[in-house]
């Protein structure tokens, strides 16, 4: 079987370029290829399962060398069907067990981390702002584990009451889930949010309530996104190592785009280290 000719190009789906822990880890990726001498075709998905299966598949996309792929809803049996196989990395928070290389971080060790930093600081009732069972979501559903396995390993409270539903992770939904919860009078000194863009809404119904931050209530988000930085307060939030996740995201894609069609290439599943970001919104 002969090689294909090399275009230089590699295909990128991402789901939602307007959140920002995306557009930032698009930025990167852009950057960091360049440096290796390749360009990427960005396609956003929006998380939609056909746009995905298409994207896997090539539909749509001129010749490319491989594909880093983002996925929110697609699964083992839609790539194991996949009508033009090739070169491929899956980044992020799906299929984390597959037979497809894989660079992610952690999410249960995440949030793990993230309610452990707020039981440091003192907090007893830490609520979660953050499942979508409406939309499933991989990264959310393995967060909100390790909120679940912290609450019981540290003996905070365990009050189904903290537990808020979020229709999409962004700012607004951040506000209106924060704001229900203390609307039915639910008691709480902590949030644990699924990212930062919840995080970012939690602020300001936690303000508008009368709430401090961190006095009354400390705040913790997951992603470390620049804008953490420059909320009021600051926030803390649990950073994952940005640079290592697309390094060996590019790493791995160029690994298979040089092996020779056929070969054996073992299967590479890698995780990176997160580490928690104590800023003022826990500083208590």
């Amino acid at each position: 079987m002969h090689r294909k000719e090399r275009t230089g190009i590699v295909a990128l789906a991402v789901p939602d370029l307007e959140e920002p822990y995306f557009a930032e880890l698009t930025a990167l990726l852009v950057r960091r290829a360049d440096e290796r001498g390749l360009s990427i075709l960005i396609q956003q998905t929006a998380g939609d399962h056909e746009r995905e299966v298409d994207v896997a598949n090539g539909i749509g996309l001129p010749p490319t060398d491989g594909l880093i792929h983002i996925p929110r809803a697609l699964s083992v049996a839609d790539l194991t069907r996949r009508t033009s196989p090739g070169p491929l990395v899956l980044l992020g928070e799906h299929i984390l067990v597959s037979p497809f290389t894989h660079v992610t971080i952690d999410n249960r060790a995440a949030s793990y981390a993230a309610t452990e930093h707020l039981a440091s600081v003192g907090c007893r009732r830490v609520a979660f702002v953050g499942p979508r069972d409406a939309r499933p979501s991989d990264a959310a559903d393995r967060r909100y584990a390790g909120y679940r396995e912290a609450v019981a390993a540290l003996g905070i409270a365990d009050d189904p009451a903290l537990v808020a539903q979020v229709e999409s992770f962004t700012p607004a939904e951040g506000q209106r889930a924060v704001a229900d919860l203390l609307a039915r009078g639910v008691e709480l000194d902590g949030i644990v949010c699924s990212n930062d863009s919840v995080a970012f809404g939690a602020l300001p119904a936690l303000h508008d309530a009368g709430r401090r931050v961190p006095e009354d209530v400390a705040v913790v988000g997951i992603d470390d996104v620049r804008g953490a930085r420059f909320t009021t307060p600051s926030l803390s939030s649990v950073s994952p190592d940005k640079e290592a996740l697309v390094e060996r995201a590019l790493g791995e894609l160029e690994r298979q785009i040089a092996t020779p069609p056929g070969a054996n290439l073992p299967v590479q599943h890698v995780v990176v280290d997160a580490r928690v970001v104590a800023r003022a919104s826990t500083a208590r």
